[in-house]
């Protein structure tokens, strides 16, 4: 699959520049699978892959402020 550049809202994009919130989920959007950090807060999008069969996600883990995020797949 190939993964696009940012495809989302231009508004969700504004508000999270503008407020800085550690973390962002989102989802729906199949084609843009993936992680970006904006400003402090790191956006995520599982993407699953339903014609493949795949669920796809993230395991989040925020800890003093901080922010990580590990792919997996099932």
């Amino acid at each position: 699959m190939e993964v696009l550049g940012p495809v989302g809202s231009h508004s969700v994009r504004a508000v999270i520049e503008k407020y800085e919130p550690l973390l962002g989920m989102h989802g729906h959007i199949h084609e843009s699978v993936g992680y970006r950090e904006i400003g402090r807060t790191l956006c995520v999008n599982p993407g699953s892959e339903y014609r493949e069969g795949i669920l796809k996600g993230f395991i989040i883990n925020i800890d003093d402020g901080k922010v990580t995020a590990g792919r997996v797949e099932l």
